[in-house]
């Protein structure tokens, strides 16, 4: 099953790189997005347009709904799936969710039953305090975490949870995951310098408002998603709702939807960057990635 992976940050061009290599080599893609993974909020989330999907098979892209839990496990055994009924036809694993991609290349580690009472505990722990003062405390019980942190709340909570219940830091797991598929034919990362991609990001952003943005926010508010929903945690979700609710003037709303896109892409390169040497990183052409699959499918035939 050949198959490359097409990272980076959001706005890098993923998508429509994916749709050119796609259509040159009948190509199936599948998403490695986490928001772009649940309905409700698809221009939001920047998912593919029905015209874009309609020019090549796209899986994993509006499949789960506002009350569903999405996990990594959850989406490497989906993907797995479509790899496998893809038999020998290329596929595009596309998307900016590191971990997401992690789970192809390295493996899943073990699950482990976290007690319910410990989940309770940590997770109010870590709404009740910053984010850096719940990394110290996180770091208190588990040392290992010191140099390589998770990056955000939900990575750190599960790390706790893992010391509480086990004993053990959750780096112990992660070193018994195996890779469930040989490696990629090709492992590409997208790197916008960072003026194009704010460039980028600037201008996505101003067309979500052109393109019923809010109509669409509206919508989601109204089926009243639960309060554990990961859309909730959009980037842009809550600007935009301040702006529907006449807290925040529009100018206001799109330059903190701008602005927190930008923080988030600048996560995700620092992400990717801190991840194997044997990572490509370069900014291909449809030509250069065509020719270097053509190269690999070669070699091992």
């Amino acid at each position: 099953m050949p198959y490359i992976i097409l990272a980076g940050p959001t706005a890098s061009g993923k998508s429509a790189l994916a749709l050119e290599l796609a259509k040159a080599h009948n190509a199936v893609i599948i998403n490695a997005d986490s928001m772009q993974w649940y309905q409700d909020l698809p221009i939001l989330t920047a998912q593919p347009t029905a015209e874009e999907k309609a020019i090549a098979p796209h899986y994993l892209y509006n499949t789960l709904d506002n009350s569903t839990e999405g996990s990594v496990t959850r989406w490497q055994e989906m993907a797995l799936n479509v790899l496998k009924e893809a038999g020998e036809r290329l596929v595009i694993v596309v998307g900016g969710s590191g971990l997401y991609l992690r789970a192809l290349t390295h493996g899943m580690s073990p699950v482990i039953d976290i007690p319910s009472s410990i989940r309770t505990d940590v997770r109010e722990l870590s709404q009740c305090i910053s984010i850096n003062e719940f990394y110290a405390r996180v770091l208190q019980e588990d040392p290992e975490l010191a140099g390589n942190p998770p990056l955000d709340r939900q990575r750190l909570s599960r790390a706790l949870e893992v010391k509480r219940a086990t004993g053990q830091s959750i780096r112990a797991f992660q070193g018994k995951a195996k890779p469930p598929l040989p490696a990629p034919i090709a492992y590409i990362i997208l790197a916008p310098n960072r003026a194009e991609l704010c460039e980028r990001i600037n201008q996505r952003a101003l067309r979500m408002l052109e393109s019923n943005v809010l109509d669409e926010i509206e919508k989601f508010w109204a089926k009243n998603p639960p309060a554990s929903c990961l859309l909730r945690k959009a980037i842009g979700l809550m600007p935009l709702t301040a702006y529907l609710e006449g807290a925040l003037t529009r100018s206001s709303a799109i330059e903190l939807l701008q602005i927190h896109t930008r923080q988030y892409a600048k996560r995700q390169t620092t992400w990717f960057k801190g991840q194997s040497p044997d990572y490509v990183w370069i900014n291909p052409t449809v030509d250069d990635v065509s020719a270097r699959i053509t190269q690999q499918i070669g070699s091992a035939e």
